[in-house]
């Protein structure tokens, strides 16, 4: 991967536990790099990680611009940025890349979004307002304090903020307002893996079609084999049983075999690693469909195998 230092132009509290970074080019050049509205970066934090985060903003606006959820399990990505980075510090930032483009079309967007899943909808939603495409956001929150964005929406019709509703009462608020689908209107959502399933159900109840229908999840699923599996690592000449839940990262540490890994989610690459012998249940993001056709790479920080073995150039 391609690294481009960056400068912390500006930072500011978007939004309680959410801090808002703007970079720029460490020289004052332009940006080398265009995107489209669903992009994310990688981002090498100080902590020694990389973390992926989405680009809120559109290209012609010449800096990158990030809004990052303070997690509260965070192995030191979000936490590091929230405590340590100042303006002026240099981070390390790779070419965006996007796995959730906006779709083209003139027909309707429906933009719904639950917490900082609203990051890749807010720059999905100023490219609509551009072109003048018909466009809606719905965005649900803790709280008004915890919403992002929250002085940009305020007063725009197109956007409905709903805030402080318990996992329930988010379903029945959906089942009340999610629109029947209407021809070529397109459905973006972004949120906790529940809140997604949930709207992707009542969608489809309201006849919107699969092809209409887009998600990104800002985690991938994690190792979640029910069966053993026998892993075999051929450079290092071992063998080791990967129990039912357990990572291949992890099976392989356990007879002293360390594969790099960074994001641990699938996200970032940095765990890709070669495939000898075996059928993958790959459950990453970064991998291209051709990539995973080929059988030839996985990212064994979340993906598997779905027979008994698997034999990797490790």
């Amino acid at each position: 991967m391609t690294w481009v230092e960056m400068k912390t132009r500006g930072l500011r509290e978007e939004a309680q536990g959410i801090l808002a970074v703007e970079l720029c080019m460490a020289d004052a050049s332009p940006l080398p790099f265009r995107w489209e509205p669903g992009a994310h970066v990688d981002v090498q934090t100080g902590s020694g990680v990389v973390r992926q985060y989405s680009l809120t903003n559109l290209a012609d606006e010449g800096c990158l611009r990030l809004a990052i959820k303070h997690a509260d399990d965070s192995r030191g990505g979000s936490r590091w940025l929230h405590q340590q980075l100042r303006v002026g510090d240099r981070l390390k930032v790779s070419a965006p890349r996007n796995l959730f483009p906006l779709q083209p079309g003139v027909g309707p967007v429906l933009l719904v979004a639950a917490g900082i899943g609203v990051t890749p909808l807010l720059a999905m939603y100023q490219q609509c307002r551009a072109q003048q495409r018909p466009v809606q956001l719905l965005y649900f929150s803790r709280s008004a304090a915890h919403s992002a964005f929250i002085e940009q929406f305020q007063g725009d019709p197109a956007v409905s903020v709903v805030t402080g509703l318990a996992a329930a009462e988010v379903g029945a608020y959906l089942d009340q307002h999610l629109p029947a689908w209407q021809a070529d209107s397109q459905l973006y959502t972004c949120g906790p893996g529940g809140f997604m399933a949930s709207v992707q159900h009542l969608a489809a109840e309201r006849g919107w079609p699969s092809q209409a229908l887009f998600q990104e999840h800002f985690q991938a699923p994690v190792a979640s084999g029910s069966q053993q599996a026998e892993l075999v690592l051929a450079r290092s000449g071992k063998t080791v049983t990967v129990n039912a839940g357990e990572s291949l990262v992890d099976a392989a540490q356990r007879v002293g075999v360390t594969i790099s890994t960074s994001c641990g989610m699938g996200m970032c690459g940095a765990c890709m690693t070669g495939v000898v012998s075996g059928e993958i249940e790959h459950r990453d993001q970064y991998l291209s469909d051709a990539e995973r056709v080929s059988g030839k790479w996985i990212m064994p920080c979340v993906s598997g195998c779905t027979a008994g073995r698997l034999e990797l150039d490790a």
